[in-house]
C-alpha cells in the first residue's frame, strides 16, 4: 500500500518536532496542514522540509475539519492508497501504526479507528462524558456499533472513501462524527481497535477540544441529520440501503486486537 501520514497541527509548536521525529522512522510520506497557528507550528514544520516533510498552510484557523479535508485533497492528488490521519498533540503513540496499519490490511477495512475508550482511567471527566455522548448518538445513526466517535487516529482506505471524503462539510471536531455517519450512508466497511492514549498535564500539550461547545455541536449536527434522513427523498433512500446492509451483515460489532489476535 502507498500511505501517507495526515496531521493536522494548530499550535502544537510544544510536540510537533517529536511527533515528526517519531513518524519518520516508518519512511511514510508525512504532510502537517498547519491551520492558522499563532505560535512556532509552522516555523518547526517548514524545518523538516528537508527530510521529506510535506507542509499545507492555512492562513486563518478553519477548524480540524477543514484541516483534514484539505489532506485528503493532497493525497487523493497524489494517487495514495491509504491515508493515516494523527492528532499533533502526541496523544496518539506513533508506536501503535505499524500494528494499526497491519490490521487495516488484513481485514480489508475501509475505514479503521483507533478506540480510547476501552481505558479511561487518564481521560478527563468532561471530555469523558463528551465522547461516550458522541459514541452514544453517532452509534445510533449509524446502526452499529460505534466504540469511539472522537478519537482523530484513523486509517482511510482512499480507492473506497473518495465518494464519502467529498460529501465532508462541517469544519471543528464535530467533523469526527460526520465521517463516521458519511462512510456509514455511503456502506463502507468500518473496524476499530485499541490504542494508547496519553492526557499529559502539561498545558502546553492540551487538547483543543471543547467538551461542552463542541458536544453541543455535535447535537446540531444530529438533528440536522435527523430533518434529512425523516424529510428528503435522498435521506430516506440512504437510511433503507443503511438498515439492509447491516441487517446483511454477520460480523457486527467489528472490533480486532492490535496484537493480531483478530476480532472479538
Amino acid at each position: 500500500m502507498k500511505v501517507c501520514i495526515l496531521l493536522p497541527a494548530y499550535n502544537v509548536a510544544a510536540t510537533l518536532a517529536d511527533l515528526l521525529d517519531a513518524l519518520l522512522i516508518y519512511e511514510h510520506p508525512l504532510l502537517v496542514i498547519d491551520d492558522g497557528s499563532e505560535d512556532e507550528t509552522l516555523a518547526i514544520a517548514r524545518r523538516y522540509a528537508d527530510r521529506g516533510v510535506s507542509l499545507l498552510h492555512h492562513q486563518e484557523n478553519r477548524g480540524k475539519g477543514a484541516a483534514l479535508r484539505s489532506g485528503f485533497a493532497w493525497a487523493l492528488e497524489r494517487d495514495f492508497d491509504v491515508a493515516v490521519a494523527m492528532d499533533s498533540d502526541l496523544q496518539h503513540d506513533p508506536a501503535d501504526l505499524p500494528a494499526m496499519l497491519s490490521v487495516f490490511a488484513r481485514e480489508r477495512l475501509d475505514l479503521l479507528i483507533g478506540d480510547r475508550m476501552h481505558d479511561q482511567s487518564d481521560m478527563p471527566a468532561a471530555r469523558r462524558l463528551g465522547n461516550w455522548f458522541s459514541s452514544w448518538g453517532t452509534s445510533n445513526f449509524c446502526h452499529q456499533k460505534i466504540f469511539d466517535a472522537q478519537c482523530g487516529f484513523r486509517v482511510f482506505r482512499l480507492a473506497t472513501c473518495r465518494v464519502m471524503l467529498a460529501e465532508l462539510k462541517l469544519d471543528r471536531y464535530v467533523s469526527e462524527s460526520e465521517v463516521l455517519v458519511r462512510a456509514a450512508m455511503n456502506l463502507l466497511r468500518i473496524g476499530f481497535t485499541p490504542i494508547k492514549v496519553i492526557y499529559p498535564e502539561d498545558l502546553s500539550h492540551k487538547s483543543f477540544y471543547r467538551p461542552w461547545l463542541d458536544t453541543y455541536r455535535i447535537v446540531y449536527y444530529f438533528t440536522q441529520e435527523l430533518l434529512r434522513r425523516t424529510f428528503t427523498r435522498q435521506g430516506r433512500l440512504e437510511l433503507r440501503n443503511l438498515r439492509k446492509y447491516v441487517k446483511s451483515c454477520s460480523d457486527w460489532p467489528r472490533y480486532y486486537l492490535l496484537s493480531g489476535a483478530g476480532s472479538t
